[in-house]
């Protein structure tokens, strides 16, 4: 029986030689981080990483364990805050190098950029970098960010591969460190917000998933609703319902009284609150 157990947590400042090594594998050509980073290439990317507010703080990784063993890191951060972050990351290296290099913007405001990605190769294989790729893209939507970017080498069509199969697509090319890349998305839908989100309750998260279920055009009613996710209480998913922060794009709207009335909106009974859940039901028909 496979008894492997991969996790993933967030990383600890003592993290961050294992983020600085996870980047030099990402970047893999070892002229490109002398030129970088100078010929101490390992130990520059683990003060990097050291800091906060530099593109590989420890602050931007997520750390994967293999049954408690490290076995690789990730890196990424709010594509408009690249500017301020490569500030940091360029104060580091005119410390400890001496110079900048000229580099092109990576990404941009609109994604949270996967920047770096690495798995030690005793590891590989075993869906660690899937484990990865996975948990920052929760990370991102979590922050209601609902769009992951990242850039792949042309001459690597097995890293790209990988991407695909967890949704990201081709949106553009780039040039980066003199290598032609694609530039790849993944899009959050609705239940990946719902699902990552930190602001709901886990009742919450199962009312709002559910009721993604209900088509436009159809309704169910409280008890239904309740029924459906195994809550004995209508009360209580009205509740849910009335403290939903993603109306009307999970349709509450959608959830009517018992005897076919409308029941509630916004925690209203009557007035512009019904009369606006009334047009929205008869928009859908």
């Amino acid at each position: 029986m496979d008894t492997t157990r991969i996790t993933v947590r967030p990383a600890k400042i003592d993290d961050a030689a294992t983020v600085a090594l996870a980047v030099a594998l990402a970047i893999g050509d070892q002229g490109a981080l002398q030129a970088y980073c100078g010929q101490n290439y390992l130990s520059v990317l683990t003060e990097i990483a050291r800091r906060e507010q530099t593109q590989y703080s420890w602050q931007n990784a997520l750390i994967a364990e293999v049954n408690g063993v490290t076995a690789g890191a990730i890196v990424g951060y709010d594509g408009a805050q690249l500017g301020q972050l490569r500030e940091g990351t360029f104060a580091c290296l005119r410390e400890m190098v001496g110079s900048v290099p000229n580099i092109d913007d990576e990404t941009q405001d609109g994604e949270y950029y996967l920047d770096s990605i690495g798995v030690w190769p005793e590891f590989r294989g075993i869906g660690v970098g899937r484990a990865l790729i996975t948990a920052l893209c929760h990370k991102a939507f979590s922050k209601e960010i609902r769009r992951v970017g990242l850039i792949v080498d042309y001459d690597n069509p097995q890293a790209e591969r990988l991407y695909s199969s967890l949704g990201f697509q081709r949106v553009g090319t780039k040039l980066f460190l003199g290598h032609n890349m694609w530039h790849l998305q993944k899009e959050a839908d609705l239940s990946d917000i719902v699902r990552c989100s930190n602001k709901i309750t886990p009742f919450q998260k199962k009312v709002y998933l559910e009721l993604l279920n209900i088509p436009a055009g159809t309704t169910i009613s409280y008890g239904k609703l309740a029924q459906r996710i195994g809550c004995r209480s209508a009360q209580a998913v009205g509740q849910a319902l009335k403290r939903n922060p993603f109306a009307p794009q999970v349709p509450c709207h959608r959830v009517i009284a018992a005897d076919g009335s409308l029941g509630g909106y916004n925690g209203m009974r009557e007035g512009e609150h019904i009369a606006h859940k009334r047009k929205l039901l008869e928009e859908e028909k």
